[in-house]
This record gives structure tokens, sequence and C-alpha cells, in this order.
């Protein structure tokens, strides 16, 4: 999914950076001139990779940063002194002007970075549901003779074909 934005004040510096990032297959799904903006295409995307200048026209990056802990990967582009004035370390940070295979090289780190968060923060499930898994598969093993990997499988497939969780899916075996 592209969660990819890119927040500049000035018009001509968000252009110039989406075009670079488009130009070597990194597609913008957001370009921003506040921090306002950003912080509704974050919440709109659930999280994301933002690519700002060092201020913005209602707040710094480090604000925007601040504000969106957790939940978006920053990478600031400015000026050596500029980028001094930022001690976050959850903020990547790179000097321009930057070539078009340095700006795509550190983009593609935060992207995977940020989709290592996401998938971090995926729900688990309970110790009563994983539970229940189990006892299904057990009772698979038992009455057709599968093996563990063989009956989570099943599991899987009557989950994905009856649109339920793959609990629900082990329930309805217990139930039957």
């Amino acid at each position: 999914m592209i969660r990819t934005v890119v927040a500049f004040e000035k018009d001509e510096s968000r252009d110039k950076i989406a075009d670079m990032l488009e130009k070597t297959g990194i597609t913008v799904r957001f370009r921003c001139r506040s921090g306002a903006e950003v912080l509704r295409a974050v919440k709109t995307m659930g999280s994301g990779v933002v690519i700002c200048g060092h201020k913005l026209s209602d707040m710094s990056a480090g604000e925007l940063a601040h504000e969106l802990r957790g939940q978006a990967k920053f990478l600031i582009l400015a000026k050596q002194n500029q980028l001094e004035l930022l001690d976050d370390t959850d903020v990547f940070k790179l000097q321009i002007p930057v070539s078009a295979a340095e700006l795509r090289g550190s983009v593609n780190i935060l992207i995977q970075l940020n989709d290592i968060s996401d998938h971090a923060r995926l729900p688990r499930r309970t110790e009563e549901e994983r539970h229940v898994i189990e006892k299904a598969k057990e009772l698979l093993m038992e009455s057709r003779g599968f093996t563990e990997d063989q009956a989570h499988r099943y599991l899987q497939r009557r989950s994905m074909e009856t649109g339920v969780k793959l609990a629900e899916a082990a329930r309805a075996i217990l139930e039957m």
C-alpha cells in the first residue's frame, strides 16, 4: 500500500522532491504544505513515511515528528545547520542537496521500517483463541489423521472460505 507523504512549505521544493521520488519508482500518495495536512494524511493512511523540510507553514518538522511518534517514519531534508538543531533520534535526516539515488535508498529503508512497525502492531490472538485453535487441530488430527501442519492449513482454508477469523473457524469445528 502506498503510504508516502511529501511535505514542504514551498510548492517548488515539494514538487521537486515528490517528482524525484516518483521518477525512481516510489509513489507519493499525499503532497502537503502544512503539518495539519500531514497529520490528516497519516491518520487517513494509518501509518506512513513522511519526507519533509525542516519547517512547514504551521509547525516545525521536529514538532510534527513528535506529534506522529510511533505512527510514521520521518526523513527530514534540510541544510546541515538546520539538521543539527534536530536532536530527535527517531527522525532520519538527509542533507540537501540530495541525489535521487540517496533519496530513493533512504525512503525505501523507511518504508521497510514502517512495514515492520505495522506488522508488529497487528492484533495478536488471545490465550483463549490459541487454546480453541489447538483443540480444533487436535480434533482434526485424531478424527481425520491429519498432521498438525495439515490441520492448521485446513483451519486456514475454512477461515478464508467462510470469511471468519481462524479462531471462529476452529470453534465451528469443535461444535460439529
